[in-house]
């Protein structure tokens, strides 16, 4: 019932509930992006973040409006986002998502903006206008923090000469240290233990030749050539043992003798997925002790070591 310029009872009712259940103003917010070259926009970070929340809103000129800082790198064979949701009560803890490409990151990190920014609006007051006193946030959740290293564990099949005319063949185990750095200056060493024969890929030769090394390796630059594939260039310094036994003679000798070298190689890896990598590696060490083996009262050379020792190795890493 209404009667002049008076309210209804239904009409409080309405109003009543039309204020209850309207949906709160957007919040204003500012993108900070950054991000490779030849990787996704902030444009597309804004688009997923829409997409999963209608709570938000871009910023005008001169509007004071929170902080979204997204940061996207390149990292081995993969992309390392980081974000982080400054507010009026402060700014929450770096979330971080880890993918093999720039999209599954942007995307991931969208998703971990709306969380963010939603459990952030729960508990703090809206910026305009201001409605003191603020509530504080709630205990931020704990994210994954960045370890300031990664370990890499491996095994390859090798194929070497350490003493000509003979082919041998091998396997090697090692383990690198990288520290986490952006950009190609993102240097690794490593440690690998060696041992190859030459009768692995023929029976025939005069000679057994073994070899066994412990080497170490320090690998300064890594270029990221496409999403799933990088290179590096290496220098190696390896110390170890040569032994030669004689072959088609009644009594025959053997002589163990150290071998030392230094030189270089490169390394090419393709990301598997879950952290596996095909590698491959070629170079070349210089041997810094010459060595000959010979046989029989003729002192006939059964073996030396070549001016330039080759090596190609093949197989698997994970990176922990």
């Amino acid at each position: 019932m209404a009667s002049g310029d008076g309210i209804s009872l239904i009409e409080l009712v309405v109003l009543g509930w039309s204020s209850a259940t309207a949906a709160p103003a957007p919040i204003p917010i500012r993108i900070d992006f950054d991000a490779p070259a030849d990787c996704s926009t902030a444009e597309q970070f804004y688009e997923g973040l829409r997409a999963r929340s209608d709570r938000v809103r871009l910023a005008a000129d001169g509007e004071e409006g929170w902080g979204v800082r997204v940061r996207l790198s390149r990292g081995g064979a993969g992309v390392h986002g980081e974000l982080r949701v400054v507010h009026a009560g402060g700014e929450t803890d770096t979330r971080i998502v880890d993918a093999t490409s720039c999209d599954v990151v942007v995307q991931a990190l969208s998703l971990t903006a709306a969380l963010a920014l939603d459990e952030v609006v729960e508990v703090t007051a809206p910026l305009s206008p201001p409605a003191p006193p603020v509530v504080p946030p709630s205990p931020p959740v704990a994210s994954q923090e960045t370890p300031p290293l990664r370990f890499t564990l491996g095994a390859h099949a090798v194929v070497t000469q350490v003493v000509a005319p003979y082919a041998s063949l091998g396997g090697a185990l090692g383990a690198r240290v990288t520290p986490h750095l952006e950009g190609p200056w993102s240097p690794s060493f490593g440690l690998s233990l060696m041992y190859a024969r030459n009768d692995l890929l023929s029976g025939g030769d005069t000679a057994l030749i073994q070899w066994g090394a412990a080497a170490l390796s320090a690998c300064p630059l890594r270029w990221q050539l496409l999403r799933i594939v990088s290179a590096e260039p290496c220098v190696v310094a390896a110390g170890g043992w040569l032994a030669a036994t004689g072959r088609g003679i009644s009594n025959p000798e053997s002589a163990v003798r150290s071998w030392w070298s230094a030189g270089g190689f490169a390394r090419a890896a393709a990301l598997l997925g879950g952290g596996t990598a095909l590698e491959l590696e070629a170079g070349a060490v210089v041997p810094l002790v010459h060595r000959r083996f010979t046989m029989g009262w003729s002192a006939e050379t059964v073996g030396e070591t070549p001016v330039i020792s080759p090596l190609v190795g093949v197989g698997i890493v994970h990176n922990f």
